[in-house]
């Protein structure tokens, strides 16, 4: 039996003797990413899985034969890892099921999000397969050319990718929004797109958008992280129920008539993208309303809403948006990260950060960086297409507590 885990991951090794749990462990995981519950005080095992989380380790946690205070403590060591960004697991030994029926859905609760129940025979011949963190592509090196929020301005796009070099060629004579086809687009050499969400919505040409980008993702010249306005779009696309507001409805009138070739494309596209990319050696890292550094490489819930959504007080301003604070403001890491999704009126650097969504769709501009160079490139807008509630620019600072 092959058991598949995340390259960094916290594990619960549970079952009813301590032995089996014990040599089940030894047999998966390396001598130093064991920590067995019986030889830790409680203070020293939390804090021994939190250290490991924050340095980004494997810990397999030995909880075999009840020891004292089991319960309470697997609860702690799974708060430990989720604060600090680190996906939780459960391998529990068949045996526990006799004496805990609801072993599985208890350990759920706990915390351990993702358990698997191991017979006799599957215990002797797991095997532990670790796969590589999703967000992490360290190896992926530039140049690229990083463009803010779209929202559905492909004349601006087009116009934007032409100046930087990429050359786009329509299937159609006539590439409107009722266009079937893909265009073939030809990057200059040694350069690829990096969009950081918000594709769709509020511009009048979303689908002419997704056109481009899914050609590129097809042909491996483009990469993309996803804005909230794309996984709203996509669960509209799986059939799911949304509010069609915040510029939806500009979408799916841009895809009336859209082949479902097209439309299958574009779902599966968005629905395989993950939070951030980590690039570029470490010294890049691309996501959509940004990231904090300990959150890098990571792949969790809670990583993935804060790339969406930013830091958000999880209430709502007087004209129904999501109140959001400046986390940019106290950002100090050595990687530096590129954003959108709160519009501004220039793209400029802070603390090693830099948002480039110019508020192309309201009128400003589209922006893109070019990296490693640093160079900041923009294309003003044809028109203005939708109406902004709040003005440009970044949000405070959380206040000091």
């Amino acid at each position: 039996m092959i058991v598949r885990l995340p390259s960094i991951a916290c594990v619960l090794l549970h079952g009813t003797a301590h032995a089996p749990v014990l040599d089940l462990a030894r047999r998966l995981f390396a001598a130093d990413e064991i920590r067995d519950m019986h030889d830790f005080s409680h203070e020293a095992l939390i804090a021994e899985v939190a250290g490991r989380a924050v340095a980004g380790q494997m810990t397999a946690i030995v909880e075999g034969g009840s020891p004292a205070g089991a319960h309470r403590l697997r609860v702690a060591l799974a708060s430990a890892a989720r604060e600090n960004y680190v996906r939780r697991f459960g391998l529990v030994l068949a045996d526990a099921l006799r004496s805990e029926p609801k072993i599985e859905s208890r350990l759920k609760i706990d915390g351990y999000r993702e358990v698997q129940v191991l017979d006799e025979q599957c215990a002797k011949d797991a095997t532990l397969v670790r796969e590589p963190m999703p967000t992490d592509h360290r190896d992926i090196t530039g140049a690229f050319d990083i463009i803010g929020d779209v929202h559905g301005c492909a004349d601006e796009l087009i116009a934007l990718m032409q100046r930087l070099g990429y050359r786009i060629d329509w299937p159609e004579a006539n590439a409107g929004a009722s266009a079937g086809g893909l265009p073939h687009v030809t990057p200059p050499a040694g350069r690829r797109i990096i969009f950081v969400g918000d594709l769709v919505d509020r511009g009048p040409r979303s689908a002419d958008v997704l056109r481009i980008v899914l050609a590129m993702f097809r042909a491996g010249s483009t990469l993309l992280v996803p804005g909230n306005h794309d996984m709203k779009f996509h669960r509209w696309l799986e059939g799911h129920k949304v509010a069609i507001t915040h510029g939806l409805d500009a979408t799916i009138r841009s895809l009336e008539g859209a082949p479902t070739e097209l439309l299958d494309g574009v779902r599966a596209m968005l629905g395989g993208l993950w939070s951030h990319l980590w690039l570029d050696g470490g010294r890049l890292a691309v996501a959509h309303a940004g990231i904090i550094e300990p959150m890098l490489g990571r792949a969790t819930p809670r990583v993935r809403h804060f790339c969406l959504y930013g830091d958000t007080s999880g209430e709502k301003d007087t004209n129904g948006l999501s109140i959001r604070y400046n986390w940019a403001a106290t950002y100090a890491g050595e990687t530096a990260v590129v954003y959108g999704h709160t519009p501004v009126a220039d793209a400029e650097w802070q603390n090693n950060t830099l948002c480039i969504d110019t508020g192309c769709c309201f009128g400003h501009k589209l922006t893109a960086l070019r990296w490693p160079e640093r160079e900041v490139v923009s294309e003003p807008a044809r028109a203005t297409y939708a109406h902004l509630i709040r003005a440009l620019g970044h949000p405070p600072a959380r206040s000091a507590v």
